[in-house]
């Protein structure tokens, strides 16, 4: 399933690489929504991730869990999940 238009989805990473363009971080996320076998793609902003406590950017890796946030299509934030 791919992402919905608008709202919020439990996702699960399937593959995360860290892209520069311009200077400005991004990472390219494969997303797997439960039940899907192929991963949606998406280039995600570094900024939208939660921070640590130390300030730093919690940047996902294969296999966490991840609850994002859709906006016409495009995820414009990311929090871990309770």
């Amino acid at each position: 399933m791919p992402l919905p238009i608008a709202g919020e989805v439990e996702v699960t990473v399937a593959s995360a690489a860290r892209v520069s363009i311009h200077g400005d971080l991004y990472v390219d996320l494969g997303m797997r929504v439960p039940g899907d076998e192929v991963a949606t793609l998406a280039r995600v902003p570094a900024s939208v991730f939660p921070s640590a406590s130390g300030g730093e950017r919690h940047l996902p890796a294969v296999g966490d869990r991840l609850l994002v946030r859709v906006l016409l299509g495009q995820v414009d934030g990311v929090r871990l999940p309770d």
